[in-house]
């Protein structure tokens, strides 16, 4: 039986003070996630900073075989009191591609019920383990305006974050585990949520937002001014685990924004000029074919975008949320 149906099951035989919330959507779509830009500095591993052109190669020079991609789900279903009842689910794919077909190796989904455990009443708890919800604690709360509705909503919204961030995490370690010293993971988004991931020496991350700048005037005029097919000078981002980044230019967008078609990438340390060339001429073969209609089709790799579809394939559809009134 789903999550969402034990829910349901439950809300009806235990009527309580609740202010249900009726949302269109899920807070991923809502906009919630808009982060304010921030300046995080960086250590240059090639100085200057400049554009560096890369050339080309032959697409059957390209290794990478395994693609991974996570989504997350943050539903708010009611205030009980004033505590925001949330409904997550996190899910997480590696896909494989052989002679161009692409196919899944492995497939997790998970989906919880998160609020402040603290917070609650202990009846409330059983009751809720007796249905067969899985909880998640959103997190102690530490200070009285900690106990305000929105920050706890904010604290529900991590914590979904985390543990989408954990079945990532999950996967890409059991490919690892497989010991295979040839094929390529190509991860959305960073290598910087586990060691493992960032020291791994055949792992990407590819990185398509850029809320957080690290560098100023003028070394970040270069990177904006980088055109098709250039790099930047690579760069030790700060951060839990340290690994070499650098910005590649995929698309040239003429009337478009200064970040059309820019990607960062993320690799193991150490650095080494030849490989991070040969990465980045094997990541412009995957500029073909086109992550259209996606919206962020300029900085998605295709098998990326088969991944995220294959993900959205499997979702609770909003349907399932029909209960809610």
């Amino acid at each position: 039986m789903s999550l969402l149906l034990r829910m349901h099951r439950y809300v009806r035989s235990h009527p309580a003070q609740r202010h249900w919330v009726r949302l269109p959507d899920y807070d991923e779509r809502l906009g919630f996630g808009d982060v304010t830009p921030r300046l995080s500095p960086a250590t240059l591993l090639e100085e200057p900073m400049r554009a560096i052109p890369l050339g080309t190669c032959a697409t059957a020079e390209n290794p990478f075989t395994y693609f991974a991609d996570g989504i997350q789900r943050s539903w708010l279903l009611f205030y009980e009191d004033y505590l925001p009842v949330y409904y997550g689910y996190v899910a997480a794919v590696v896909r494989q591609r052989q002679q161009r077909l692409m196919a899944s190796w492995c497939h997790r989904a998970v989906e919880s019920l998160f609020l402040p455990r603290a917070l609650c009443s202990q009846e409330t708890l059983d009751t809720l383990a007796a249905y067969g919800i899985p909880l998640v604690d959103t997190g102690a709360i530490a200070a009285p305006e900690e106990l305000q509705p929105n920050a706890l909503r904010e604290a529900a919204r991590a914590a979904i974050t985390e543990a989408r961030q954990n079945l990532e995490f999950q996967l890409a370690t059991d490919w690892i585990a497989r010991g295979d010293a040839q094929e390529w993971l190509v991860l959305d988004g960073s290598l910087t949520i586990g060691a493992a991931m960032a020291a791994h020496p055949r792992m990407l991350g590819l990185v398509k937002s850029h809320n957080t700048q690290y560098f100023r005037f003028p070394e970040q005029e270069v990177v904006l001014n980088l055109r098709l097919g250039e790099r930047s000078a690579a760069f030790v981002p700060p951060g839990r685990h340290r690994v070499c980044s650098w910005y590649v230019r995929l698309h040239q967008g003429s009337g478009e924004d200064l970040y059309f078609g820019l990607v960062r990438v993320e690799a193991a340390l150490p650095f080494d000029t030849e490989r991070v060339n040969r990465i980045s001429r094997w990541i412009m073969t995957e500029r073909r074919p086109l992550s259209l209609p996606d919206s962020r089709w300029d900085r998605m790799i295709y098998p990326i975008r088969d991944c995220e579809q294959f993900l959205r394939s499997h979702e609770p559809a909003r349907s399932a949320f029909g209960w809610l009134g």
